[in-house]
């Protein structure tokens, strides 16, 4: 732990500064040391090890954070405060502030510093699959698999799951933000491995579920629409095509949890989902 702690200071520095002195960041990992370092924490925080991955996950909760606030200064200098409404709230100072660099990367020769997410790209596609992957259970969710791999209502909150799942959420939210289309489009890749068995289980499809119901709100109203009746029909689709009534209540269990994370598009769709 205190070795990834020391790799994961190493890194913050760079992060701040943006990579490259034109505000970019080459996207090759054997030739930009810090893509690789990147590259390499995205590696260990598959490791199936609880502390690990919480070590990983406040790293990787800071970096997106400060991307997201970057993000919200640029808009800023360049006269587009009005677009940052639905981007999530108020501005935070940023956690690399003292780090060095520029929040935004570094100026170019005339104008507002150039983005640093089109730098980060690939990196921030591969943390939504792993805040997808790796969701933590969240509060709402009371029916578990046991250490016998029986489906039971859930007795007792695991505060420490708690904490992880509202950090994982934020993170995910602030990706969401970030790039909506990807986020909606690895959710939807995920579900169709469900349906076509590649990656079924029950893990897999609650820590999806759980992710879908955790950027609730973070689309306007049209996408959200738009991307509910897919995984609402989805879900209905896959547990029509699952044998098993273990299997069914804990797909049934998870259409409900979606559901009940975004009411305004259960107000809208009563009908639908009647039926």
């Amino acid at each position: 732990k205190n070795h990834l702690g020391a790799f994961e200071a190493a890194l913050l520095p760079q992060c701040a500064g943006g990579g490259a002195a034109d505000g970019t960041a080459s996207l090759d990992v054997a030739s930009n040391p810090l893509m690789a370092g990147l590259d390499a924490l995205l590696r260990i925080s598959y490791v199936d090890d609880i502390e690990t991955f919480k070590v990983c996950l406040d790293y990787w909760h800071l970096f997106v954070c400060d991307l997201f606030s970057s993000e919200e200064v640029g808009l800023l200098a360049m006269g587009s405060g009005g677009a940052q409404a639905s981007w999530g709230g108020a501005q935070q100072k940023s956690p690399f502030a003292n780090l060095g660099g520029v929040a935004g990367g570094q100026p170019g020769p005339s104008g507002p510093p150039k983005s640093r997410k089109v730098a980060y790209t690939p990196v921030l596609s591969a943390l939504r699959l792993l805040m997808i992957s790796r969701m933590a259970k969240p509060e709402e969710v009371i029916v578990v698999e046991d250490e016998s791999g029986h489906i039971v209502r859930e007795s007792m909150k695991d505060n420490d799951t708690l904490v992880r799942y509202k950090i994982m959420r934020e993170t995910l939210i602030y990706l969401s933000h970030l790039d909506r289309i990807d986020t909606e489009t690895q959710m939807i890749d995920k579900l169709s491995m469900q349906i076509d068995g590649s990656e079924w289980s029950w893990n897999n499809v609650n820590t999806l579920c759980w992710a879908i119901g955790s950027i609730s709100g973070s689309m306007v109203e049209e996408q959200e629409n738009r991307f509910l009746v897919n995984v609402i029909r989805d879900l209905l689709n896959l547990c029509e095509i699952t044998r098993g009534k273990d299997n069914k209540a804990v797909i049934a269990s998870n259409i409900m949890y979606v559901v009940g994370q975004y009411p305004r598009f259960l107000r809208a769709h009563w009908k639908f989902l009647k039926t």
